[in-house]
C-alpha cells in the first residue's frame, strides 16, 4: 500500500497556495521518506488519475477561515461535504474529488485533508500572506506530525 501526501492549491491566490508552498518545504525532509509526494496545484478530479487501487491519500490544502489563522487542522472523510466547501476552492473542489475518488476506485483507504487555516485568498497574487509567512516553521512541524499520524 502506498501513502500518497498531494499537495494542493493556486499559487495566485495568496495564501490559497500553502499547498504547493509547504510540497517545496516538505518533498525531501527526512521524517517523510516512503511517502509518493505530489504538488498538484489545482489539478480537481484529474488527481482520480494519480491514484491507484489500495492508496492511502492525504490531501494537504488551505481551509478559508476568519479564526485560528495559520492552525493546522484534520479532516476525515466523513467531514467533508459537498455541500459546504470547507477547503480552498479549486477547479473542481477537494470534497467533490474525495467522493469522486470513493466511487471510482475500489478498496482506496479512508482519505485524510490536512489543511492550514487561512483568510488571504485573493486572485493574483503569487505569494503567502506575511502573517502565514510568520508560522511557516510552525505550520510546517504539525504537518509533518499530522501526515505520519494519518498514515500510522
Amino acid at each position: 500500500m502506498t501513502t500518497k501526501v498531494i499537495f494542493v492549491g493556486s499559487i495566485l491566490r495568496g495564501d490559497d497556495g500553502i499547498g504547493p508552498f509547504l510540497y517545496n518545504e516538505l518533498k525531501d525532509h527526512p521524517e517523510l521518506r516512503g511517502f509518493e509526494m505530489l504538488e498538484l496545484g489545482v489539478i480537481g478530479f484529474d488527481m482520480i488519475s494519480y491514484i491507484e487501487e489500495g492508496d492511502r491519500l492525504i490531501i494537504v490544502d488551505a481551509v478559508h477561515t476568519i479564526k485560528d489563522i495559520g492552525k493546522v487542522v484534520v479532516l476525515k472523510e466523513k467531514d467533508l461535504s459537498q455541500e459546504l466547501s470547507l477547503v480552498s476552492q479549486h477547479d473542481f473542489g477537494v470534497e467533490q474529488t474525495a467522493a469522486l475518488l470513493r466511487r471510482y476506485i475500489k478498496d482506496l483507504q479512508p482519505i485524510t485533508v490536512i489543511g492550514i487555516n487561512v483568510t488571504e485568498t485573493a486572485s493574483f497574487i503569487d505569494v503567502l500572506s506575511k502573517e502565514i509567512m510568520t508560522m511557516i516553521p510552525g505550520i510546517k512541524t504539525e504537518v509533518v506530525k499530522k501526515i505520519i499520524k494519518a498514515a500510522a
